[in-house]
């Protein structure tokens, strides 16, 4: 590769300088995208009270002696650990055993299923959240009021402003990004061991005890790892439920400091929170890693072409096709009740005699309404420009990685990794400290780029193992027939892996549209996106605009994901 990259080219001049230009660009690029938040956050967090990090050269510990010496920091750490613990442990525990009813029994309707789980990773956690709350508030939510009045009894069926409603809720939501996970665990799996296990007389529970689980753990507890930090990080349900039930975490409060309601903000000791969290979300991401290369050892897939055996439930079909039906209620039930709030006026509970107040008005008035326009608009912006510019870096990056083996693209891809320890909360916060008294302030580009840099680790992940398994042989040949390389990388490597790159910008695009941290954190009157516009209405209060934009919202992320999961769903059912 190295020979064919040093011929030369009659338009370009030497081939080597033309990549070493891109790949010092896509450097610089990459530096102040991750590098800078980094730099000016730690800068941030030593700077005097009251000044911004650039303004002085003065270094001060106070920041941190507050955050050291508060009992207050202490619970929040706390918190936030057991809320992940107990959130992660549900979550991937329901996520197990529905993936394993999809993809090792034959269980009915393993189909319709498999899609929903990976079509509900595109609703918004702001939106699941909002429904609960319409569902379970203690004075007017419908599960409460009907619990009520069938029961004649005072009270709540369930107090959603409590630990274990924000455990629960935040664990269902976990469950379909756990499932996609798992779910490619068991199908990979190579089932010859389990096999001689039954040959050797093995039931069915003593082969899943004896052989499945073990070969399993490594990578359960990996994927355990890495959702116990996606909770650590996460910021939309602890926002809207955990606050009311007076159970702050790390996330919460960073933005608390950086956007009280009243006063102004305290940029230096939010950016010292900021360093806490950055610190054990780094130590979750060396665990995650070290489980990972450590997992190597345990793997069963060989060169060999295998389809695992389906177990057959038997009299055990009636229970699971039950528990998977009963997982689907409870995701589908938020959603269905902001569906029946739009179609209200005002906010009715649901009944016979409310059917006749249904009307499409409320969406009428918010398509009308030139604020939602414009963050129409500012949205398409967001998401296109996101996933367009993530995968497009991510690409190029994955091909100096994967191509030269330098030195330069082994930091490059370092770097590009970065952003998977640094939490979404904590990375805007460095932004807003960096682009602070910049013109790109307060426009929708500085969401853009917030999107960007928290997006660009994944991008990076999914184009590398995807050009890995690319030859190399076959944009050499075209080097040599006189291509340059990036032509060779438009003609010969992109076709291939054009499925990975689309699969990458579906899930930037449905992730950037979902996102509330960015938008919240960032907010100014121009640059309103549709995230942040429901998360106004819904604290003006407008419970019928805001059921109706979130229903919109959750159609169009649907209409984009669902037919391509359908697609991929029947492609494994037939395999």
């Amino acid at each position: 590769m190295a020979t064919v990259s040093a011929q030369s080219h009659p338009r370009f001049g030497p081939r080597w300088s033309q990549q070493t230009v891109v790949l010092l660009l896509l450097l610089l690029l990459v530096g102040v995208l991750v590098l800078g938040p980094i730099l000016i956050l730690v800068r941030s967090s030593f700077a005097p009270e009251g000044t911004m990090p650039l303004e002085t050269w003065q270094f001060s510990l106070e920041h941190f002696h507050a955050l050291l010496t508060s009992a207050t920091t202490w619970r929040l750490v706390r918190n936030t650990m057991v809320y992940a613990l107990c959130s992660m442990a549900i979550g991937v525990s329901i996520a197990t055993c529905i993936a394993w009813l999809t993809e090792r029994t034959d269980m009915p309707g393993r189909f319709p299923v498999r899609v929903l789980m990976f079509s509900w990773m595109a609703v918004p956690a702001l939106v699941v959240g909002f429904g609960w709350i319409l569902l379970l508030n203690p004075g007017n939510g419908v599960l409460n009021v009907l619990y009520r009045e069938l029961s004649g009894l005072r009270g709540v069926i369930f107090p959603l402003y409590s630990f274990w409603s924000l455990t629960i809720i935040t664990s269902f939501a976990v469950v379909p990004t756990a499932y996609v996970m798992i779910s490619g665990l068991l199908r990979n799996m190579d089932p010859q061991l389990e096999n001689a296990a039954r040959v050797h007389g093995g039931g069915g529970w003593t082969v899943i005890r004896r052989v499945t689980l073990p070969l399993l753990v490594p990578g359960l507890f990996s994927i355990g790892i890495y959702m116990f930090m996606a909770v650590v990080q996460t910021f939309d349900l602890p926002l809207i439920i955990g606050i009311t039930a007076r159970f702050p975490v790390l996330s919460t409060r960073v933005y608390l400091l950086s956007s009280p309601d009243n006063g102004l903000p305290n940029y230096g000791f939010a950016a010292a929170f900021g360093v806490l969290l950055l610190i054990i979300a780094s130590g979750l991401m060396w665990a995650y890693l070290r489980t990972v290369s450590a997992g190597e050892k345990y793997r069963v897939v060989t060169g060999k072409a295998f389809r695992p055996r389906r177990i057959a439930l038997g009299y055990w079909t009636p229970i699971a096709v039950g528990f998977a039906s009963l997982y689907c209620l409870v995701m589908a039930l938020p959603l269905l009740m902001l569906l029946w709030v739009s179609l209200q006026n005002s906010f009715v509970v649901p009944s016979v005699e409310a059917l006749s107040g249904l009307t499409f008005d409320v969406y009428r008035r918010i398509i009308a309404n030139p604020v939602i326009i414009r963050a129409a608009v500012n949205t398409v912006i967001l998401v296109v420009a996101s996933a367009t510019i993530v995968m497009v870096a991510s690409t190029l990056i994955g091909w100096f990685t994967t191509r030269t083996g330098s030195k330069v693209g082994k930091l490059l891809d370092a770097l590009s990794f970065a952003p998977m320890a640094i939490p979404p909360i904590v990375l805007v916060l460095a932004i807003v400290l960096i682009y602070l008294r910049t013109p790109v302030y307060g426009t929708i580009w500085v969401i853009v780029i917030a999107h960007s840099t928290v997006f660009l680790a994944f991008g990076v992940r999914t184009m590398s193992s995807a050009l890995i398994q690319v030859h190399s042989e076959l944009p050499d040949a075209a080097i040599v027939s006189g291509a340059s390389w990036l032509t060779a990388l438009r003609k010969i490597t992109l076709p291939l892996v054009w499925p990975q790159f689309l699969n990458g910008w579906l899930w930037v695009f449905a992730h950037s549209a979902r996102d509330l941290t960015a938008p919240l954190m960032l907010l100014s009157t121009t640059n309103l996106v549709a995230a942040s516009a429901l998360w106004n209405m819904w604290q003006f209060p407008d419970l019928p605009g805001a059921a109706a934009l979130s229903v919109m919202l959750m159609a169009v992320l649907m209409l984009i994901v669902v037919p391509f999961q359908i697609y991929t769903a029947r492609r494994l059912e037939t395999r």
